[in-house]
């Protein structure tokens, strides 16, 4: 019998300014994949019995100590994502957060080397390639997107 192919998903927070001019993003630390470089402000696997929306609620908790319902993310893209370099494969849904209750804080300081703001126009150049790809096809309303695949 074929075995089917299980590919695992990631989700991603765009969390905007009011003005929508500047985006929150995070130094990554400590945790194995690029290192020192930007990312968007939380990330996070899918878990079992989890839909994306559930599981970017539990990580901007877990992660910026915020708390934001289904409800208030709204869909951008999906980047279907081949690494040539390490063969693995993803599916990441990336969202906009509409609205929250809090103030976004490092709660792994393990993981995450600080937050900060940056403007949509001025991106530091270490922001992970795919993240940076997904904020243009943010910007161009492109709901999916293959990455890495010949």
């Amino acid at each position: 019998m074929k075995v089917r192919y299980q590919t695992p998903s990631a989700i991603f927070a765009i969390i905007l300014s009011k003005d929508g001019q500047q985006i929150l993003l995070q130094q990554r630390q400590n945790t194995g994949y690029q290192d020192g470089a930007y990312d968007l402000a939380a990330t996070g696997h899918v878990e079992a019995g989890e839909s994306l929306p559930q599981a970017l609620c539990r990580e901007l908790a877990e992660e910026l100590g915020i708390t934001v319902v289904p409800d208030d993310l709204e869909f951008v893209t999906m980047i279907h994502k081949h690494d040539l370099d390490t063969d693995n494969v993803y599916f990441n849904g990336y969202f906009k957060v509409l609205n929250y209750t809090g103030t976004p804080q490092v709660m792994e300081p393990h993981k995450n080397a600080g937050l900060s703001w940056w403007s949509r126009d001025q991106l530091p150049t270490t922001l992970i390639n795919d993240r940076k790809l997904a904020l243009d096809l943010y910007d161009q309303h492109i709901p999916y997107y293959e990455l890495g695949w010949s």
